[in-house]
Parts: C-alpha cells; sequence; structure tokens
C-alpha cells in the first residue's frame, strides 16, 4: 500500500498550475471541526496521495485545532502526470544515501 509523501509549497505550484493562484483562497477558507465553520489553516505540512491528490495537515488559526484540507488535483490529467513525477523523484532520493 502506498502512503502519502510529503511535499514543498514549489511542488504544489507546479502541480496546481494556473490554480495555484487560488491556494490562499484554499487555505482561508478550511472547514475546521472543532469551531464548526470555515477558518484558515496555518503550519501545514503538504503531502501526495495515491491518487496524486494533494493534502494540506495544519492547525486551525482560531482555536488551534487540527485542519485537514484535500485538493483534487489528481482528476486533472496534467497534474496527476507531474505528481506521479514529482512522487518517483522524491522516492529516489529518499532511498540515496549521501
Amino acid at each position: 500500500m502506498e502512503k502519502e509523501i510529503e511535499i514543498e509549497d514549489y511542488d504544489i505550484e507546479i502541480i496546481m498550475l494556473e490554480q495555484y493562484k487560488h491556494l490562499n483562497i484554499i487555505l482561508e477558507n478550511s472547514y475546521c471541526s472543532t469551531c464548526k465553520k470555515a477558518s484558515t489553516i496555518t503550519n501545514y505540512k503538504s503531502y501526495l496521495n495515491k491518487l496524486n491528490d494533494i493534502i494540506l495537515r495544519g492547525f486551525c488559526l482560531n482555536c488551534g485545532g487540527p485542519v485537514n484540507r484535500y485538493i483534487e488535483t489528481g482528476e486533472n490529467i496534467q497534474s496527476a502526470a507531474v505528481a506521479e513525477h514529482i512522487k518517483n523523484v522524491l522516492k529516489i532520493s529518499k532511498n540515496k544515501k549521501f
């Protein structure tokens, strides 16, 4: 079973293509299950899942509770191909010993 792989913000920019300009809107409109309303996700880490979707795992700006946000990039053929390439490169680089 393939697990999630951590990525950086510059990877998100490459994967999301033109949609990257909307990332701040996504970050500012993440649902907090503690507050029961939309909030801003902060101090997040980014991951790619097996479907090549981006997962943001962070914290609510208001209460500090955990917040997750999924960005469905795997449905876009071009974005999915870029995400798959990034995953493969990261897997190779993590297996190398320097």
